[in-house]
C-alpha cells in the first residue's frame, strides 16, 4: 500500500494525462438572459490520423458564417489545414453574438473556456491556437484578435469580412463594455483594447461581395471600415509604422487575387473577386498560411557540445555560443515553424540571430557532425 501512494505522488501523469480524440466532448454550456436554464454550444472535433508532433498538434478553432454549423464548417476546412486539430463549435441561432443578431449570447466566455479545455490535454500545442471565421464568423474573430490576450493565439483568418466601425474606430480598436444593443453608440463597443502583439493576421475580401462591401459602408446592420484600411490598422496594431499599402497590391499568378503584404508576412489582406466565398487560389493561401509539417516537427535532438543555444526575453533573437578551437565552420539555419527561413548563413564564432517572439526550428550542420535540429521559443 505505502508503494502504491508513492506511485500517486510522484507519478500522476500516470493517471491524469490524456489525448483530445474524436470522441472527446468539448461542449460548453452557458446560461444568459436567452436562455436561463442553460443553451450548450455543441462542438465538433477533427484529429489528425498521424502521430502527434513532440510539443502536440496545433489547434485551429473554426467559426461558421451565420446560418451555418460547427460541424459543416469543419468538413469544408479539414482537407485544407492539415496538421491541426480541428475544434468547430455551433453558434446560438446559428450566428455570433456581435450586434444585431438573434443571438445575445455569450461568445467570447465561451471561446476562453474552449481554448482552456482544449489546452489541457498533451497532444494540444498550446503556444500555436489558430482561429479561422468566415462572415459572421470572422466578424467573432475579428472579436477575438482585439478582445483575448491568451499568449498561445497565434494566427487568425478572418475570411469576406474586415472589421466595423464599432470595433474599429477613430484608430483604435474596441470591445463591449456589456451587452451589445443596435439601439447604443456603436452598439456598445465602448471600451478600448490593444491587441497582443507578435501575431499572425490574414483577412479576405471581395470586391464583387453582394453582402459585405469591399470598400466600406453599411450592410447588415453594420457599417464596414474599408478592407485596405481594416487590414493597415491591424497592421499598425503590431508594429508597422509605414504608409497603408493603398495601390493594387501584388498579383499571386495571374489569378485576379492580389496580396497586400505587411510586416513580411505577418498581416496579410487578399483581395479578389470571389463574391462572398474563396476561389482556389484563396483557399490555397490560407492553407499555406496555417501551415504546419507532422513529419518535421517537434524533432528535439541532443545540442552539439560546441554550440550553446542562449535565449532570453531581453535578447530579442537567440544567441549561440560556440565553443570552437580549431575555427570549424557550422552551417546555422533558423526557421519559422511553417519553413520560412530566417537566417541561413555560416558562423565560427558566437553569433546572435536577431527574430521576434514566437517558435522557430534552429537547425545546425558541421562537416562530419550529425544535424542538430531543436525547437526554439522566444
Amino acid at each position: 500500500m505505502k508503494y502504491l501512494l508513492l506511485l500517486f505522488i510522484f507519478c500522476p501523469i500516470l493517471f491524469f494525462s490524456q489525448d483530445l480524440t474524436n470522441a472527446t466532448n468539448l461542449d460548453i454550456t452557458k446560461s444568459w438572459e436567452q436562455e436561463p436554464q442553460g443553451w450548450t454550444y455543441s462542438v465538433s472535433v477533427h484529429v489528425p490520423e498521424v502521430s502527434a508532433p513532440v510539443d502536440g498538434f496545433p489547434i485551429c478553432i473554426l467559426l461558421h458564417g451565420n446560418g451555418g454549423n460547427g460541424s459543416a464548417f469543419l468538413s469544408n476546412f479539414k482537407d485544407n489545414i492539415p496538421c491541426h486539430i480541428l475544434v468547430a463549435p455551433d453558434g446560438y441561432e446559428n450566428s455570433w453574438n456581435i450586434c444585431g443578431e438573434d443571438s445575445d449570447a455569450p461568445d467570447m466566455e465561451m471561446i476562453e473556456e474552449l481554448i482552456t479545455a482544449v489546452e489541457s490535454y498533451d497532444n494540444v500545442n498550446s503556444s500555436m491556437i489558430r482561429i479561422i471565421g468566415f462572415s459572421n464568423g470572422a466578424a467573432l474573430t475579428n472579436r477575438i484578435f482585439v478582445e483575448n490576450n491568451h499568449q498561445g493565439i497565434d494566427k487568425f483568418c478572418a475570411i469576406v469580412s474586415q472589421f466595423t466601425d464599432m470595433q474599429l474606430h477613430n484608430q483604435s480598436f474596441y470591445g463591449p463594455s456589456s451587452v451589445t444593443e443596435a439601439g447604443l453608440p456603436f452598439c456598445g463597443y465602448d471600451t478600448e483594447f490593444i491587441p497582443e502583439t507578435g501575431r499572425h493576421y490574414l483577412n479576405i475580401c471581395n470586391t464583387n461581395d453582394p453582402i459585405i462591401p469591399y470598400d466600406g459602408g453599411p450592410a447588415v446592420g453594420a457599417i464596414f471600415v474599408p478592407a485596405k484600411v481594416s487590414i493597415y490598422e491591424v497592421a499598425k496594431s503590431q508594429g508597422y509604422t509605414g504608409s497603408i499599402i493603398s495601390g493594387d497590391g501584388e498579383e499571386i499568378n495571374s489569378s485576379g487575387v492580389f496580396e497586400y503584404n505587411y510586416l513580411s508576412g505577418q498581416v496579410v489582406h487578399l483581395r479578389g473577386d470571389a463574391q462572398h466565398g474563396l476561389n482556389p487560389t484563396q483557399t490555397q493561401f490560407v492553407s499555406d498560411f496555417m501551415e504546419f509539417d507532422c513529419s518535421s516537427s517537434g524533432l528535439i535532438t541532443e545540442a552539439y557540445e560546441n554550440i550553446k543555444i542562449e535565449t532570453n526575453p531581453g535578447l530579442s533573437g537567440v544567441r549561440l555560443i560556440v565553443k570552437n578551437e580549431n575555427t570549424t565552420e557550422y552551417t546555422t539555419i533558423l526557421t519559422e515553424l511553417n519553413g520560412k527561413t530566417i537566417y541561413e548563413g555560416i558562423i565560427s564564432e558566437t553569433t546572435f540571430i536577431p527574430a521576434i517572439p514566437g517558435q522557430y526550428i534552429l537547425k545546425v550542420l558541421g562537416e562530419n557532425i550529425r544535424l542538430q535540429e531543436t525547437i526554439i521559443i522566444l
